[in-house]
Order: structure tokens, then sequence, then C-alpha cells
């Protein structure tokens, strides 16, 4: 192909012109290649002063492909009666990164951590919040992921990879790749999602387990509780339930790190 892309560029403008649309195009598709269709990437990251409260900290780069939609006939064990499901899924990658480690300030550790019995679990989890209000953010429905064998085949089809579920994803956390290393380590997964109200406007995915990081803060009880370092992406979507068409999906901002509470009100023995 590049011969004859360098034939071109000595002919006529014209050709020339030809010649550069095809650079492009080869080009681009080059770039689809590398990035496989992952649009949106959380770089592994943390600050100086995360590093020195907690001194095992690890995390994962991860890189999401946009929101899709698959259906499936769901049967109902009581009457046999099959219905049809809108599944809403989120295709995702994710690799450990070494996190370069940059001065730190003179700050103590939160806990001297003993060594732990075995290695270090992988435990990815995703929530799809929904909301009508984008300036508050007050959740309409909650959701956690599901696993679903009959809409995780369509999605291995439709990716054209063997994606996990978020349970088959479970593994001991991998050592860290370096970016510019040969082999990328990467982990394929896609988390899914029914039940989800056709007339949603504004959602985010709170995605959880991709990194160890975490704060204790004061609730207003004035008690300890944990705070998880997750990955937030916000989305909208236009339209309506009646054309629950892929392109409806747009997102809202760069998929940014930030703490939540930690749901189960876990003390700082339970975060290590």
């Amino acid at each position: 192909m590049l011969r004859s892309i360098q034939n071109l560029l000595k002919r006529s403008p014209v050709c020339r012109a030809a010649a550069c649309c095809a650079i492009f195009s080869f080009a681009d598709a080059a770039h689809a290649q590398i990035t496989r269709g992952f649009d949106r990437t959380a770089p592994a990251a943390a600050t100086a002063t995360e590093l020195a409260h907690q001194p095992d900290y690890w995390a994962m780069e991860v890189q999401m492909k946009p929101i899709r939609l698959v259906w499936v006939d769901e049967v109902n064990p009581t009457t046999g009666e099959k219905t049809r499901q809108q599944i809403w899924y989120l295709a995702w990658r994710a690799i450990v990164r070494p996190i370069a480690a940059p001065e730190a300030p003179d700050i103590a550790p939160i806990n001297q951590l003993d060594p732990l019995p075995g290695p270090r679990q992988f435990i990815p989890e995703m929530t799809l919040v929904t909301y009508d209000d984008p300036a508050k953010e007050v959740p309409a429905q909650i959701l956690h992921d599901e696993i679903m064998p009959a809409a995780m085949q369509q999605i291995r089809q439709v990716e054209r990879d063997n994606y996990l579920d978020m349970v088959a994803v479970v593994q001991d956390l991998p050592e860290p790749t370096p970016a510019d290393a040969e082999q990328q380590q990467w982990i394929y997964g896609a988390a899914t999602w029914k039940g989800v109200d056709p007339e949603t406007d504004f959602f985010k995915v709170i995605l959880g387990g991709f990194t160890n990081g975490y704060e204790v803060k004061k609730n207003d009880a004035e008690e300890q509780q944990v705070w998880r370092k997750v990955i937030v992406q916000r989305y909208s979507r236009l339209g309506d339930r009646f054309d629950p068409a892929n392109r409806e999906f747009n997102y809202v901002g760069k998929p940014e790190w930030a703490f939540q509470p930690d749901a189960g009100g876990a003390t700082t023995e339970d975060a290590q």
C-alpha cells in the first residue's frame, strides 16, 4: 500500500490529493488497530500524599469503549415465558502500571500494614447510576453489574474478543507493566446491566477495584469511615425509549478518579 501511495505522490495534483487521503486513511486504520475502539482512558495515578500515606499503593490504567446495547431473551423459570430484555454494557480493559513516586512530603503512613497472607486480588465492580439533574446527580436508579451469560455471548461476537464477565475476570493482581513494554498484559472485561429506565437521559458508571487507594474520613457521627478510590465516567443519552440506538450515548467529560464512601461502612482494618 505504501508503494502505491508513493507512486500517486509523483503524479498530478489530483493524484497527490488522493494520495494524501490514502495516507490519512492508512493512519486512521493503524490508530484503530492500536486502540481497538477504546476511546476513553483513565491513567494510573497517585499523588505524593497518597503514596506517602499508603506505601503498598497500586493502580491500573483503564480504557473504555462507548456504552452499547444488546438484547437477550429471558425465560421466566416459573411460567417458561420468554421476554425480550435490553442489556446495557461497557467493554473495558485494564493493566497495572508502575507508579512513579514523586518526592513525597514528610507524612507518616496511615497504617503500617503487615504483609498479606497471599497475592493481592483484582476484583472489579461497576455500578451504573441514573439521575435526572446532572447538576445535582440525585440517584434515580443504582444498578450493580450482573452476570448474564447470554448477553456476554453476544458481546464477544460484537466486540470480536473473549471479554470476561465480572466474576470470570477476578484473578491475582498482575505485576506492573511499563507503558513502553513490548508485551502489554491487558485484562479484558465487560460489565452488563439490565432494567435501566429506557427514558434515562443522564447517568454515570462508577468503576471500583482498579486501585487499592483509600482515605479515612469522619462521617456525620464523628466515626471513622473508609472512602475507596474509584473511576467515574459520566454520560448523556439523547433520544427516547422508542429509538434505543447506540449513537444516543455520549460522554460527558473525561473519566476521573474520585473517592466514595465504602458501602459497608468498613473500618481501617478492612481497608487493608
